[in-house]
């Protein structure tokens, strides 16, 4: 009897690694004819006092939550967010390095629909911990590739890694409220590198 109990226990044990493993693997081959997801951000810079910790400003694309939904779930480790940096009352910007072991990078791709992505654009790890910095005027976005700016109707690709996690996520800024608030549509893609 004690036999049959084990292996009852062995076989639930694996199907819960199975399943979450299933929940953390690549997204599906059909990513294109998905429905993104759509979340709305708010300026840190500006509604810092009114949230606690980063609040509605940090996004997981990772667990799908932003960081004032389930901080449990969170943990405080994010891959997006809108509006911690604030230039002469400007904070259209979106960051993604935050933790100590990040290697992540942004990359602004231009005017674009979902339907004009055909294959997930590269974009490699940083090689080492990079903190960020806002890029003058006269630079351009690869001299600081964990921050860009914002713009509406413009889509993103983000490769996020860390000690936990190595994936990539395409998002589209649908609305912007200068300063104030961004609401995105978001998918996490394949990634082009395997």
């Amino acid at each position: 009897m004690k036999l049959r109990q084990f292996g009852l226990w062995v076989i639930l044990a694996f199907h819960a690694i199975s399943f979450s493993a299933i929940a953390q693997s690549r997204s599906p081959k059909d990513w294109r004819t998905l429905e993104p997801n759509t979340v709305t951000l708010f300026s840190r810079s500006k509604y810092k006092d009114q949230f606690d910790g980063y609040g509605k400003s940090a996004f997981s694309f990772k667990r799908g939550v932003r960081d004032d939904n389930d901080r449990e779930i969170t943990r405080n480790n994010y891959e997006l967010q809108y509006g911690n940096i604030n230039l002469n009352g400007d904070s259209d910007w979106f960051t993604v390095t935050m933790t100590s072991d990040d290697r992540s990078r942004i990359k602004d791709l231009g005017v674009l629909q979902w339907s004009d992505i055909v294959e997930v654009p590269l974009l490699p790890a940083s090689t080492e911990l990079e903190g960020f910095r806002v890029p003058s005027k006269t630079e351009t976005q690869d001299t600081s590739p964990n921050v860009a700016r914002v713009v509406a109707g413009h889509l993103y690709v983000v490769h996020s890694k860390d000690s936990d996690s190595d994936f990539y996520t395409l998002f589209r800024v649908d609305n912007l409220l200068p300063s104030d608030q961004v609401s995105i549509s978001w998918k996490v893609v394949p990634s082009p590198e395997k």
